[in-house]
Parts: C-alpha cells; sequence; structure tokens
C-alpha cells in the first residue's frame, strides 16, 4: 500500500468509519496514520465533526500531489515487474514475422499468459546483433555468421529465387544462373542488398552499376512493385514467396546457384540467457519445425 493511500481513501469517502472498512484499518488505527501524517508534514490535513471528515484548503491542495505520487509509484512497480521475467523483447525481420512469428507467439503466451513480448523491426541484420549485444533485445532472428560472444541456433536454410517480370524470356525458364542475368538485365536492389551481412550482398556489387536500379528500396513489397513494372529483376529470399499473390504479374524462377541464407535466433550464451528468452527459443525450434512438416520442406 501506498504512502499517501490512507490520505486518498479517507478525502474519497468522507468517513474515518468508510475509509477504514475499505483500507481494512480500524478506525482507531487509520486515525493514528493521518494524525501521523498531520504531524509529518506540519499542517493540518482534515476538519473531523460527526458527519464525517473534508479536507482543509491545503488538504486539497496537497491532495492533488498525493495521487500524483501514488499513480507514479503503482506505474514504478508495474515497470520493475515486467522488467523482470515477463517482458521479452525480440528484434525480428520482415519474413519471420508474417511466416513463424504468429504461431509461435500463440504458443509462447499459451505457456506465458502474463507476459509481454516486445518487438523491434530490423533495418538490417546488423540492427539485431548490436540489440542482443546491447542488451537492447533479449533475443533476434538473425541471417548471417555468428558474431563473436553470442550463440546462433539454426532455424532453417532459406533459398533465393530470382524473380522476374512474367512477360520476360526469363519467365519460361525453369532456372536461372546468375551468369545469365548479371550485365543483361537492371537489377532492383532490395533491403538486403546493402546489408553487408547479407548472403546477397556480393551478388548485388557483381552488377556492373548501369544496370542496377538506384534506390534504396526499404522493404521487400517495393522490390517486387518495380520487376512488375517492367524495372528490372531482383532476388527475393524463399520466406518471403506466400507473400506474393498469384494475380501479381511477376514469376518466380529458382537460382542454379542455390544461394541461401542460414535463419537462426540470435542469443546470449549460456547463462546470460533469461529463463524466459529459452523458454521462447525452445518453442521457435518446435514451431519452426512444424512448420518445415506442414510445407512438407
Amino acid at each position: 500500500m501506498g504512502k499517501y493511500l490512507p490520505v486518498i481513501v479517507t478525502a474519497d469517502c468522507g468517513s474515518l468509519t468508510r475509509a477504514a472498512q475499505t483500507l481494512g484499518y480500524t478506525q482507531p488505527s487509520l486515525g493514528y496514520i493521518i494524525n501521523n501524517m498531520e504531524e509529518e508534514l506540519g499542517v493540518k490535513l482534515f476538519f473531523r465533526s460527526q458527519r464525517g471528515v473534508t479536507l482543509t484548503d491545503v488538504g486539497e491542495r496537497l491532495l492533488q500531489t498525493m495521487r500524483r505520487i501514488e499513480d507514479m509509484e503503482a506505474a514504478l512497480t508495474k515497470e520493475a515487474r515486467m522488467s523482470q521475467e515477463e517482458r521479452l523483447r525480440l528484434s525480428v525481420i520482415p519474413s519471420v514475422a508474417s511466416q513463424w512469428l504468429p504461431g509461435i507467439l500463440a504458443e509462447f503466451y499459451r505457456e506465458h499468459p502474463n507476459s509481454i513480448v516486445q518487438l523491434k523491426h530490423q533495418f538490417c541484420y546488423l540492427d539485431g546483433e548490436v540489440g542482443v549485444k546491447a542488451h537492447e533485445v533479449d533475443c533476434a532472428f538473425f541471417a548471417g555468421i555468428c558474431p563473436a560472444g553470442l550463440d546462433l541456433v539454426p532455424l532453417y536454410e532459406d533459398p533465393y529465387c530470382l524473380l522476374v517480370h512474367a512477360d520476360s524470356e526469363l519467365a519460361r525458364m525453369e532456372e536461372v544462373s546468375l551468369e545469365e542475368v548479371v550485365g543483361k538485365y537492371p537489377f532492383i536492389p532490395n533491403p538486403e542488398s546493402f546489408d553487408r551481412d547479407s548472403a546477397i550482398y556480393g551478388v548485388y556489387r557483381s552488377f556492373d552499376g548501369t544496370n542496377v536500379v538506384e534506390c534504396e528500396a526499404q522493404e521487400y513489397r517495393t522490390a517486387v512493385a518495380m520487376v512488375e513494372a517492367g524495372l528490372g529483376i531482383t532476388l527475393l529470399p524463399g520466406l518471403d514467396l506466400p507473400n506474393l499473390s498469384v494475380s501479381r504479374a511477376v514469376r518466380v524462377i529458382p537460382l542454379k546457384e542455390k544461394y541461401t541464407r542460414t535463419i537462426g535466433l540470435l542469443c546470449p550464451k549460456g547463462s546470460e540467457m533469461s529463463a524466459l528468452t529459452a523458454d521462447f527459443l525452445r518453442l521457435t525450434k518446435q514451431r519452426v519445425e512444424a512448420w518445415k512438416q506442414e510445407t512438407q520442406i
């Protein structure tokens, strides 16, 4: 119970008797608390009469401050409680957020109904690494080489495909080698094209500058729309393919080179991992394995 709650409840009830019943005190005990509060502050808070109690002018003014203090203490207590074991801070990449995360969170909340998951979306893979190292997030979905000092639990080998316009001559091919398109077709960059930690950063650099559409697409749907408009070709991770509508004027062509990205969950090492993070990791592994079975991968 907050220090000023007895004063607040007494003021709201207008009666020491009713306030004592509300707070679970005896009337003499509550009266003693109010008297001590008045002595501590050096002011008279209440006028007492046979009909009950009413606030003095100074009591009216101080009551507003007391309410603010009680509200702030309640917020502080709530934040401290959530900061212990009840909040999971998670960094995600778009394809994982749409394909895996809903199912993972459904299982997670069944086991931890009072927990809160705070999502942070990555602009590049480095965001996830920095977030875990700086303790800004508890874990991060990641695709790349495991950074020093952290653990990376591999989940899925995600293949890249070539995305071309539906009327392109490439659309009739069963698979395509990058050697067949480099220097011949404009390449439309996607977010991973500028990410030095991505598996296709080198592919993007292999295209001659004159054949690259000069834009920094911050999301895959921008690159897809440009391909649909006939501006060039791009590479798309397999996890993003289900987000493509069948009505779009684009075609997905497998690559002969079999470029892939290894998607995993980046976590603190062993003893540094919280119990809540460990549970999330366990449920993530289970859900991804079930997803592989469902999609027959």
